[in-house]
């Protein structure tokens, strides 16, 4: 049977492997037949990964501290606004429990993931699930905002990879969860609690860090966390973000294979979007976790639609304007 979109009055199964929702798909559906063996988690591999990001992380807040000059703030803040980018793709592993099979160990680690981009792991979860349930249909959106128009300019394109629109974003909802407001779009209770919680959280560390570096007068903090997200890390997520449906119709094409990008990355791409160049395969089954993608893809290849031979060749389609943004200011990824 074909997987088909969930209607408004029926529940949506969103978590989970092989039995998950599914986002439409044209012709014959097999993927309900896809071999158990590419469902299976490899939580070694995930810690291995996490291991060496805040390892990374540690070895530049060591420097900041211990020998902190204008070569070491030079080094440090773009490495560290690298590693809180990969961070969030790290995050997104855990939010499809791909990295461990306890659901606790899952929440807790992609909490720590997102924490240093102030992304809120529920949140992110609750929309970006069902972003995968609805890509192909006009109900498609996505969690993170993103400026998609007048990309084909230098200046375009890194004001939109700059933008910090996301924080007003982040601001709006601690303050209602603050409040105990709903969060706009959440409709489950339970989620909506653990969502303001997480913003609560995410709130009491800043304003720890804040704390710290007023009592203490020393501006660490501004070095190890506020540049690194401003200037580096809200860039990398965007130009891991843009390739995957930017220019391609994701509201009326119900089609996976047609409406999702694949990139043919380096070594080093593959390792910094955690295996999201192969985004077609990600959506072809959100169940097959990240660390088997590759083989999913092997699978599916000769199906692919929409293939880059680089990330150097996508963007530069944009600057040129050869690859446009489809769609209006409510579809995917620009709220």
């Amino acid at each position: 049977m074909p997987a088909m979109p969930a209607r408004d009055d029926e529940p949506l199964n969103l978590d989970g492997f092989h039995d998950v929702l599914l986002a439409p798909v044209r012709g014959t559906d097999t993927r309900r037949g896809l071999p158990m063996a590419y469902f299976e988690r490899r939580p070694s591999r995930f810690v291995a990964k996490i291991a060496l990001a805040l390892g990374v992380i540690v070895v530049c807040y060591t420097a900041l501290l211990e020998l902190r000059g204008p070569v070491t703030i030079a080094v440090s803040v773009p490495v560290l606004g690298l590693m809180y980018g990969y961070l969030v793709e790290l995050q997104h592993e855990c939010l499809h429990e791909h990295a461990f099979r306890a659901r606790w160990a899952n929440r807790l680690w992609g909490f720590v993931c997102g924490m240093f981009m102030f992304s809120s792991y529920t949140h992110y979860k609750y929309e970006h699930l069902r972003h995968h349930a609805f890509l192909g249909t006009e109900k498609n959106l996505e969690f993170f905002n993103y400026r998609f128009r007048g990309l084909d300019s230098i200046h375009g394109f890194a004001g939109a990879a700059l933008h910090l629109g996301r924080y007003a974003d982040v601001v709006r909802n601690t303050g209602r969860s603050l409040l105990r407001r709903p969060i706009p779009g959440v409709g489950r209770p339970k989620a909506t609690r653990a969502i303001q919680n997480e913003y609560r959280l995410l709130l009491a560390l800043a304003a720890g860090a804040a704390v710290a570096g007023a009592v203490t007068r020393d501006w660490f903090f501004v070095w190890a966390w506020l540049l690194p997200i401003v200037l580096v890390s809200e860039a990398v997520h965007f130009l891991i973000e843009l390739p995957e449906h930017f220019g391609l119709n994701t509201q009326t094409d119900p089609d996976v294979l047609s409406n999702t990008r694949t990139i043919r990355a380096s070594r080093f791409a593959r390792w910094i979007t955690n295996y999201n160049n192969l985004h077609t395969a990600h959506h072809y089954h959100q169940g097959v976790p990240m660390v088997n993608i590759p083989r999913l893809h092997d699978a599916i290849e000769r199906k692919v639609e929409v293939v880059e031979p680089s990330y150097w060749s996508f963007y530069r389609k944009v600057l040129r304007g050869e690859i446009v943004y489809q769609g209006d200011e409510q579809t995917c990824m620009t709220r």
